[in-house]
């Protein structure tokens, strides 16, 4: 399988200290840790913060050959938690990834992907987005085309949710993004026929809908549905948790896996997750 991630690598800095993470490198390294050829596609800074993500990227085992350096600055959120360990961001604005490329390289990297998972954060500028849609357009039409909205801050509007949408064939989106999307689109204020109305409306083959601690559900174009109970863990903090289920769904879709089964693995995969503090840390062989 080849998977690949478009778009945003920052630092998490965190009150205790700073993690890499950043959307597409959290997916990238869980489908790399499920099994697959994994490659992100991004950009950071020709700074130490820049030397530094190198280093650490390296020892993930992620093929590191399409990220290219600028000299915007690397990236990086500013994260606090609160009580029940949710992250709230603060996402400095004119990094790296603000200018990410569309090389032949790439180009020619996403002509036989079999999954790709891009978000709208990583569109916040003319530039990146340019080159995030003309990379979409190169995948494959039998692939997986994964829109995870990924909304943070004030970095979205209709019209870039929308060109995503009609790109995607697969969409990804939490209970705060679900709302807004029933706003964005007028879409039914009930949650199960909204999704069934962005499945029609944009042809999706499935979509991802997690609601944290409570439950998540598979939906797909035949309009059945897959319900799976959040179990209970003792949290450390959500950080990855849904790039986690996103990588576990679409790896074992791919696979050949039903979607009771890829949903299955996807909720386990994410429980341990949000065991552990930030995204990237190695699964366990039970999880795989």
């Amino acid at each position: 399988m080849k998977i690949i991630g478009i778009g945003e690598v920052v630092w998490d800095c965190f009150p205790e200290g700073k993690r890499l993470g950043g959307a597409p490198i959290n997916f990238c390294f869980f489908a790399k840790e499920l099994g697959a050829e994994s490659y992100p596609v991004t950009a950071i800074g020709e700074d130490e913060l820049g030397d530094e993500t190198f280093t650490v990227l390296k020892e993930t085992g992620l093929d590191l050959g399409y990220i290219s350096r600028n000299i915007l600055p690397t990236g990086k959120v500013l994260v606090s938690l609160n009580e029940a360990g949710v992250p709230q961001y603060d996402i400095v604005e004119n990094a790296a990834w603000d200018a990410i490329e569309c090389s032949p390289a790439t180009m020619k990297l996403v002509g036989d992907a079999d999954a790709v998972c891009w978000g709208s954060l990583a569109q916040r500028s003319e530039k990146s987005r340019a080159a995030i849609l003309r990379l979409i357009d190169a995948v494959p039409d039998t692939s997986l085309k994964v829109f995870d909205i990924n909304i943070r801050q004030h970095f979205y509007s209709t019209d870039l949710i929308v060109e995503s949408l009609q790109k995607a064939n697969v969409l990804k989106l939490n209970e705060d993004e679900l709302p807004l999307l029933i706003s964005l689109l007028s879409l039914s204020t009930d949650f199960v026929e909204a999704i069934a109305e962005l499945i029609a409306r944009f042809s999706l083959k499935y979509v991802i809908f997690t609601q944290g601690a409570v439950r998540s559900g598979i939906y797909d174009m035949s309009g059945e549905i897959s319900s799976i109970d959040t179990p209970k863990v003792e949290v450390a903090d959500t950080v990855g948790a849904g790039d986690s289920f996103t990588a576990t769904f679409v790896v074992n879709i791919l696979r050949g896996a039903s979607v009771a089964e890829s949903h299955r693995k996807a909720v386990d995969v994410s429980a341990y997750t949000c065991t552990q503090r930030g995204a990237i840390n190695p699964l366990p062989d039970s999880k795989k």
